[in-house]
């Protein structure tokens, strides 16, 4: 056999390695069957322990519980007659299992003749009359604002429970290019429609602006029929002729929880600001242009500007001087020079209404300006008197920025405070120039709303 083993060995190839490979190889496989032997026998042994450590599942059926007897005759036989005219079917107490595996419940025997309690009652005759009343009533409201209404404002799909409306009601929303009275006319009439989807529990307010804003309620009211038509009511005198387009009788103030304005046009800061004080889930706007707010320079920003003026002062003091001159009769520019004019476009901004006044709505008109001279022998010409640098924009009115920051103070106090979520801003730019445009995108994308320009309203 030892002799087949090494002739077997030396096909394999063997007894051709080294005598040192062939050690190694031997250790290798003697080491490979001591593991695979002490493997089994670790395996083999676990089996058998937690075989024997397995419990055994058995059922103990609980002792009987101490029974009685009814104490007479008559009771027992009032209780089996009125067993019998009850509908019902007579239950048996038996537990019933199904035998999904090898596991089963045992039968439990229970003689169902036999009453069993724990406590044994003492029967008394009691006779007499008794009658039992009950009255309940309930009233639940579900509260107001938790209705969610699905709205397309001027082409913008959406939804919310608390919904303000801002229209722009200025001037320029009757111009020509924007569709005249008649195109304010079908803006109104898209605003309703908006109005008349929301449903009862979605709460809403209607808001108008223009040099100044107004609020048909001071919060927000349920969307029922007599308030939506009331707000329509609200909105429908508003640009409904050019001698009072513009004009707001202004019910809404600043914020001093923000930033500090000092007047402007086209309020939409106003509008939005109240709309925020009412706690709005989803405010929707639409307007013709850039909201200009003035704002109130800080010292530094006046300091800079004093300079500036100052160095302007001194480069053109010549021409300041001999302006001077010439206008208030000191001085003469020439005889029989000719007047000198020239033509500039001038805007004159809204004038609201008056006692004695109507109201003006804005408008471009343009004009011949004297430029300076001598006219006929008559009269002296004005000699135009050199124009101071105009203040830089961030310096007189809100910038993007400033809205920003604006709002975020708002939003801090009427929804963080609060534990509310920001508001969705969705606007609508009606005929609107580039810099209201770019306003505007920018604002909505700030509150995760949309933008969509309009030309006309059909």
């Amino acid at each position: 056999m030892k002799a087949d083993l090494t002739v077997w060995l030396s096909g394999l190839g063997y007894y051709k390695m080294s005598e040192r490979r062939r050690k190694m190889l031997t250790y290798m496989l003697l080491g490979s069957l001591a593991v695979h032997v002490i493997g089994l026998i670790a395996f083999g042994s676990w089996v058998l322990i937690r075989s024997y450590m397995d419990e055994k599942t058995v059922f103990v059926a609980p002792p009987p519980l101490k029974t009685y007897e009814p104490r007479k005759l008559e009771h027992k036989v009032k209780v089996q007659k009125r067993q019998r005219s009850s509908s019902r079917p007579t239950i048996m107490p038996r537990m019933v299992s199904t035998r999904p595996s090898a596991l089963s419940l045992p039968e439990i025997k229970l003689d169902p003749k036999v009453v069993r309690t724990t406590f044994q009652p003492n029967f008394k005759a009691v006779s007499g009359q008794g009658m039992g009343v009950g009255l309940g009533a309930g009233l639940g409201l579900g509260g107001f604002g938790q209705g969610v209404s699905q709205f397309d404002f001027f082409g913008i799909r959406g939804r919310g429970a608390r919904v303000a409306i801002c229209v722009d009601v200025s001037g320029s929303m009757v111009e020509e290019e924007r569709g005249g009275l008649e195109g304010m006319n079908r803006v109104k009439m898209r605003i309703n429609k908006v109005i008349d989807a929301l449903n009862e529990q979605t709460l809403f307010s209607l808001i108008v602006f223009a040099d100044e804003g107004a609020a048909w309620k001071p919060e927000m009211v349920p969307a029922t029929a007599k308030n939506k038509q009331d707000a329509k009511l609200f909105l429908q005198p508003f640009n409904t002729s050019f001698e009072q387009a513009g004009v707001v009788r202004g019910n809404l103030q600043p914020s001093d929880k923000g930033l500090k304005a000092l007047g402007g046009t086209t309020r939409l800061d106003l509008a939005l600001t109240a709309a925020f004080q009412h706690g709005a889930d989803t405010i929707l706007i639409i307007s013709d242009g850039e909201p200009l707010v003035r704002k109130e320079p800080t010292a530094e920003q006046l300091a800079e500007w004093n300079a500036r003026m100052e160095q302007w002062r001194r480069e053109n003091e010549a021409a300041l001087a001999r302006a001077a001159a010439v206008n208030t009769g000191g001085g003469a520019v020439g005889s029989n020079q000719p007047v000198e004019y020239r033509e500039e476009r001038v805007w004159v901004p809204p004038r609201p209404y008056r006692e004695g006044q109507p109201a003006q709505p804005g408008h471009w008109v343009t004009r011949r300006v004297p430029v300076g001279g001598y006219r006929g022998g008559h009269d002296w010409g004005r000699v135009e008197r050199p124009r101071p640098p105009e203040m830089p924009r961030n310096m007189q009115w809100w910038t993007l920025p400033d809205f920003i920051e604006h709002f975020g103070l708002l939003q801090e106090a009427y929804y963080t405070a609060k534990g509310r979520k920001p508001p969705v801003v969705h606007a609508i730019g009606y005929g609107i120039d580039k810099e209201g445009e770019a306003f505007l995108r920018a604002f909505t994308k700030q509150y995760n709303g949309n933008f969509r320009k309009v030309a006309k309203v059909d």
